[in-house]
Parts: C-alpha cells; sequence; structure tokens
C-alpha cells in the first residue's frame, strides 16, 4: 500500500502562493524602474538635442546671440525661426508627462507652436531661461532649461537640466538634493518648483510660464 501524500498541505499552498506574489511585486518593480529609467534617459537626451539646436541657431543665425523671449517661449523660439519644426518638435515633450504639441486638426508635432500667442505651458515639458531678469553671460555653466515639474515632478525624483554650453545633467533629488529634502519633505512627492521658489538655486533662473 502506498502511503506517500497526494497534493499540497494548506500551508504549503499559502507558502507557494506567497513566494509568487513576492516575485511578482519585485518584477513589477524592476519594470517600473526600468521604465522610469528609460523616460529619464530619453528626456535628458530631448534636452541635448534643444541644447544643440540652440547653439547652431545662436551661431549661425541670429548673429551670436540668445533668444530675447523668456520661459517656454525662450526655448520655442527655435520652433519660430524653423530651426526645429514637424517630427523634430517632439524634442519639446518629456516621455514623462501628457503634455502635447500637436492641436489635433491635422496640423501634426509643433502645430500648438503656430499661433504663438496662444502657447500654453502644457504644449511644452521644458521650463526656459528667464533672460529678462537674468541675461546669459557665461556661457560654460548658466542653466538654461530643465524639466518644468510644473503638474508634478516630470519625473519621480530626478530632474533633468540643461546647460549653456549644451551639456545636460540628471539632478536626483534623493541624491544630490538630500539636504533640500530635509527642509522641505513635500517635495518628494511634489517635485522641484522651478523658478524664483525654486530651493534649488541653479534653477531659480527659470521660467515656466
Amino acid at each position: 500500500m502506498d502511503n506517500g501524500r497526494a497534493g499540497f498541505t494548506l500551508i504549503e499552498i499559502l507558502v507557494v502562493i506567497t513566494i509568487i506574489g513576492l516575485l511578482l511585486t519585485l518584477g513589477i518593480g524592476a519594470v517600473t524602474g526600468a521604465l522610469e529609467s528609460g523616460k529619464v534617459t530619453t528626456c535628458r537626451k530631448h534636452l541635448a538635442d534643444i541644447g544643440s539646436s540652440m547653439l547652431i541657431f545662436k551661431e549661425q543665425r541670429n548673429k551670436g546671440r540668445w533668444p530675447r523671449e523668456s520661459g517656454i517661449r525662450f526655448l520655442l523660439e527655435l520652433h519660430r525661426k524653423r530651426q526645429v519644426t514637424g517630427r523634430e518638435s517632439d524634442v519639446f515633450l518629456c516621455p514623462g508627462t501628457s503634455d502635447f504639441n500637436d492641436t489635433g486638426d491635422s496640423g501634426g508635432p509643433g502645430s500648438a507652436y503656430e499661433d504663438w500667442d496662444a502657447i500654453d505651458s502644457q504644449f511644452i515639458s521644458y521650463a526656459g531661461r528667464d533672460t529678462a531678469n537674468y541675461p546669459i553671460r557665461n556661457v560654460g555653466d548658466e542653466v538654461i532649461a530643465s524639466d518644468d515639474n510644473e503638474f508634478g515632478p516630470n519625473h519621480k525624483t530626478v530632474t533633468n537640466i540643461l546647460f549653456a554650453d549644451g551639456d545636460t545633467v540628471s539632478w536626483d533629488l534623493d541624491i544630490d538634493g538630500a539636504g533640500v529634502l530635509e527642509s522641505w519633505p513635500e517635495l518628494a512627492e511634489e517635485g522641484l518648483p522651478i523658478g524664483p521658489d525654486c530651493p534649488y538655486e541653479p534653477l531659480q533662473v527659470l521660467r515656466v510660464d
């Protein structure tokens, strides 16, 4: 007679379910982290592309001068002067946001920028230099754009930043802004407020509007 057990006990089944749940949680977390990292990387590349286009526009088409506009129009001057048009206009959008630049009336990418007076911050994911109050003087280390974080952070803790020489950095609130978080712990959920109220001084020279 075979006295071997058939099937599993309730405890064994619960253990297996717990292990599977843990593995799924870890797996989902890894996938979510990878997706977020990919969005940060793409966003940083978009800012780098904006920086390259800005330098070409400045040196080759605008007699060495930066755009006179401030905020988002400082950046969108590239579209207005046809330096960045069509599908290239997607560089003004961060994949971590729901911003859009297509008016939906068959205008295509960048069509939201055609009416200069009606441009809204939902059409672009980045804050631009406040040239009216902070003229650009030292090309190397001056910030000219960053994630706008207007309706919550573009990314969970990272803010991508573009400098006047075309370099970009990813500034992580958890790593680079530990001191900032001590004073403003709510920023862990809200993200950095870009502009004059930003606790990270280099981003005070930008405007979201």
